[in-house]
């Protein structure tokens, strides 16, 4: 029998990380309660690595839902295969270039009065438990008409989002949606290692939405919930010792940008500031540019040399911090995101962010003619 570890702490809040002025703000997008988008900013499948996802109705009447696999491989340029740099891509005749994609795949979904559903990412689901012909749930009320697929390919990365809609698929203002994610990982040899964070929920405004094809997320005209201004993530920098485990740390960043636009399956960039700080509040700053998703180590965001980044311990000069994040510029959308930690020979934790404050300007998604 395989021995599975599962880890949902977070060390550092038990070591009670306090930067003064910089304590998180609620925003109006929540991990916690129900809302009418989700979002799964990170989204793996391969041999090695696969993604649960979970997709609840917190409603007693039946909800459609339809749902927006983004794919984000890269690909090469000479014969499309799945690339992660440009040495990937150069063979016998040469070499071509590591090309960043982003490509959605969309489907829908009919929950049942209060169903959960689950799924691998790399298989989907084909056979619903109540599937109106064996089997019917509250009020005649079925998975008819629901199809889940595999992702694009494998491996994969990237994300998912899943919104309420009518049945005729137009957007509905109804906030009965919850999601989570476990990651499972099982190297060669090795324990099975699983993590879990909830999906990102934004709420619906009552009676704002207006039912086409863009979603106005915040500002003047907005039918949901504005997302964060900024992104706080507490954190140990990489390669400390943490003090109670005696485990070199390091931590991975996933971020998505709030917009998106499924309409012309073209990809969202917006430059981002990180400012970090250590434990005796002194600030560091970098920046970097997010297209469509980043999946990256925290000390790969300023340098190809992580022993030299800011994001180092040995730079830092604390064993933790904290970085606030936030797209800026004129294209400076929004984001979204979730991280995870990794601790030699102890497993490791995903967990999602903080959020603090809103902005006056407005996020879209433009989604396909009805």
């Amino acid at each position: 029998m395989r021995k599975i570890q599962w880890a949902s702490w977070l060390m550092v809040g038990a070591l009670g990380v306090t930067l003064g002025g910089l304590q998180p703000v609620g925003a109006d997008v929540t991990s916690d309660r129900a809302t009418a988008i989700v979002t799964y900013p990170a989204v793996f499948a391969s041999t090695t690595k696969e993604t649960v996802i979970q997709l609840s109705n917190a409603s007693t009447d039946p909800v459609t839902v339809h749902c927006f696999y983004v794919n984000a491989n890269s690909h090469c340029s000479n014969d499309g295969t799945i690339c992660t740099e440009a040495s990937d891509c150069c063979g016998a005749e040469g070499c071509g270039i590591c090309e960043p994609g982003w490509n959605e795949t969309d489907f829908r979904v009919i929950l049942t009065p209060l169903q959960p559903l689950g799924w691998l990412a790399s298989e989907g689901m084909s056979k619903f438990p109540i599937d109106g012909l064996n089997r019917t749930g509250v009020g005649g009320s079925s998975n008819a008409g629901s199809r889940i697929p595999p992702v694009a390919e494998n491996p994969f990365i990237g994300s998912l989002t899943c919104l309420a809609v009518d049945e005729n698929e137009a957007p509905v203002d109804r906030n009965d949606l919850i999601g989570e994610a476990e990651i499972i990982r099982e190297p060669e040899g090795e324990l099975v290692d699983v993590t879990g964070y909830n999906a990102i929920g934004i709420p619906a405004l009552p009676g704002q939405n207006n039912g086409d094809d863009t979603l106005v997320l915040g500002g003047p005209a907005a039918e949901y919930s504005s997302c964060p201004n900024i992104l706080i993530l507490d954190h140990f920098f990489d390669f400390a010792t943490d003090p109670v485990a005696n485990a070199s740390v390091t931590t991975t960043l996933t971020l998505v940008p709030c917009s998106e636009d499924f309409l012309r399956q073209a990809p969202v960039s917006t430059p981002v500031q990180f400012l970090v700080f250590n434990e005796f509040e002194q600030r560091f700053s970098t920046s970097r540019k997010v297209v469509c998703f980043e999946d990256i180590g925290i000390s790969r965001i300023d340098t190809l040399a992580p022993g030299r980044s800011l994001f180092s311990a040995a730079v830092s000069g604390t064993l933790t911090g904290q970085t606030r994040i936030r797209g800026v510029g004129e294209s400076g959308h929004t984001l979204l995101g979730v991280a995870e930690e990794f601790r030699t020979d102890s497993g490791s934790a995903a967990f999602n962010l903080h959020f603090h404050g809103t902005r006056p300007g407005s996020d879209y998604i433009y989604l396909p003619p009805n």
